[in-house]
């Protein structure tokens, strides 16, 4: 045999050995890591691996789940969700976890687990019996999932199925969560759920499936998330803390979604166009004689909903509050004027009817003391009304999808958005001309301009913000483009370079530049060469027929 070969056979043992230490080494390390965990950490950790790799898992989703499966204690009367975040500061600090995208407001939005730890995770709660995701290669029965407290569905199951088996429809299983984070799932295979009397957490809102039969049956849920076709009774559900319901295929209920009765509850994300009911005629019906409020309410999207203001009026402590489609002008007045009541509200979206160019105004008197966040769609106020917005003192993100009105926006020396942050402008129809100085915004980092058409010209002061840092235009004027290529080149000029300038320019823009670079002329050229060169083909071909 070559001695050559056997040489480098040796090496080749000699590196495998040396890697495969290395791997055991590092497992090692980490299972050190996570040994040392302190016990209420050790659960939520391990539950991340029920998150496919490789992904950004979304923070507030995972402080839901955390919640709902009761691993986060309350702290010095401290809201839960503050508590789940603390843990999940802790991991980070640990290095068991990754922190992900933030938010202009700092706050975190994503998070990552790296693939070596999701290992660990997967090992150490099938050892621990914490959580059970089920792939591809494993077999699918319900005596599979029996024994298991927490099962994570992670693939489409194609042909595969949950196969009968000896159990009777009267056995409870021991399983608390299912969640399916893929799109198919046989029908009848989805008849398991009923079956799983003490389930808390069941989250199957990416599978087509109606599941308005089986929700009321699972009274011990916490958290559920999923289609549904007819309305169904919440009654029994006085657990529940977070609701999120869109509709089958588009089913309009014939009567709204009643959450009232459901007094812990903490989310409600219900979509078109599925509506919550009246909370005056849930009162009239129910058996206390207290009024119905919701005080422990933090997030509310609201779709579709006619009763905005009296449900506003009820849930006096929302943190976040979302009022999506078709929401009339008129209505969106006295929606505005009640607002007032949320003086805890820091976040909220409000979009009104696309088809109705009426112009909402915003009143003088309207305050949100913690408001961080303001998000408009359709809304069409007029930039005197806008300019109200600067009396809001935590105002740290505007956001305008055709929302604002007028051709003109001059703000006075007195109008100061003293903590906005990011300021996006998208499709303001009319807009032309932009009055503004660098006082207006003394804390601005971001400006997004999309879609202006009009717009000429930014305030040249603007790129006097000592905190500026990215200026955004996509699809607007030519014009505006090279305004703020000057903003940027006069910056430089003063020695700041870390003003950064993206442009998406329209396609006219792109001809544009290429003519003026003599680039389209030489296409043109080549495209001339290339007619006379078919018209000779073409009489040499006529000749020889």
């Amino acid at each position: 045999m070559d001695p050559t070969y056997d040489n480098w056979k040796k090496v080749e043992e000699n590196l495998n050995s040396f890697f495969g230490t290395v791997s055991e080494r590092c497992q090692s390390i980490l299972t050190l890591s996570y040994n040392y965990l302190p016990q209420y950490l050790k659960a939520c950790f391990l539950y991340v691996g029920g998150f496919p790799e490789d992904i950004e898992i979304n923070v507030s989703k995972l402080i839901r789940l955390w919640i709902a499966e009761e691993f986060v204690r309350g702290r010095s009367n401290k809201r839960l969700e503050v508590v789940a975040e603390e843990y999940l500061e802790e991991l980070i600090d640990r290095s068991l976890m990754l922190a992900g995208k933030h938010g202009d407001n700092g706050m975190m939005r994503t998070c990552k687990i790296h693939d070596l730890l999701r290992q660990l995770c997967l090992r150490e709660a099938h050892t621990e019996n914490v959580v059970h995701v089920m792939n591809a290669n494993v077999p699918i029965s319900l005596e599979a999932i029996d024994d298991q407290r927490r099962l994570i569905v992670q693939f489409d199951l194609e042909e595969k199925e949950f196969y009968p088996t000896r159990h009777s429809s009267g056995i409870t299983s021991i399983t608390r969560t299912f969640i399916s984070r893929r799109s198919y799932f046989p029908k009848r295979n989805l008849s398991i759920v009923s079956q799983l009397k003490l389930l808390k957490v069941l989250d199957v809102v990416s599978i087509e499936y109606d599941l308005s039969c089986v929700i009321p049956q699972l009274v011990h849920l916490r958290y559920v998330a999923a289609k549904i076709e007819e309305t169904l009774s919440l009654a029994k559900l006085r657990n529940l803390q977070t609701i999120i319901f869109e509709s089958f295929l588009g089913t309009k209920l014939k009567r709204p979604v009643d959450i009232w009765t459901t007094t812990e509850i903490r989310h409600v994300d219900i979509r078109s166009p599925l509506y919550i009911s009246n909370p005056l005629e849930a009162e009239n019906t129910s058996i206390g004689e207290h009024p119905l409020f919701l005080n422990n309410l933090q997030t509310l999207t609201l779709d579709l909903s006619p009763f905005a203001v009296e449900i506003i009026r009820r849930t006096p402590n929302l943190k976040e509050l979302r009022i999506l489609h078709k929401v009339k002008h008129s209505d969106g007045l006295a929606i505005l004027d009640s607002l007032s009541l949320l003086e805890k509200l820091e976040k909220l979206h409000l979009q009104a009817q696309q088809t109705v160019n009426q112009i909402m105004i915003f009143s003088g008197d309207i305050f949100l003391p913690n408001l961080k966040e303001l998000t408009l769609s359709f809304t069409f106020i007029p930039w005197e009304a806008i300019n109200l917005l600067a009396n809001l003192p935590n105002l740290e993100v505007l956001e305008g999808y055709s929302a604002f009105d007028g051709t003109d926006w001059r703000l006075n020396e007195d109008v100061v958005f003293r903590k906005l942050k990011r300021l996006l402008l998208h499709r303001c129809r009319d807009l032309q001309k932009w009055e503004a100085g660098s006082d207006n915004f003394p804390m601005l980092e971001k400006l997004m301009m999309f879609e202006l058409e009009k717009l000429e010209e930014i305030p040249e002061s603007i790129g006097d913000i000592m905190t500026l840092k990215l200026i955004k235009i996509k699809w607007c004027s030519y014009a505006l483009e090279k305004s703020a290529k000057k903003i940027q080149q006069e910056q430089q000029s003063l020695g700041n370079y870390e003003l950064l300038i993206k442009i998406t320019p329209l396609l006219s823009h792109v001809w544009q530049q290429q003519l003026q670079d003599q680039q389209v002329p030489q296409m043109l050229y080549e495209a001339e060469l290339a007619t006379k060169a078919a018209k000779c083909f073409i009489r040499h071909m006529d000749k020889w027929s």
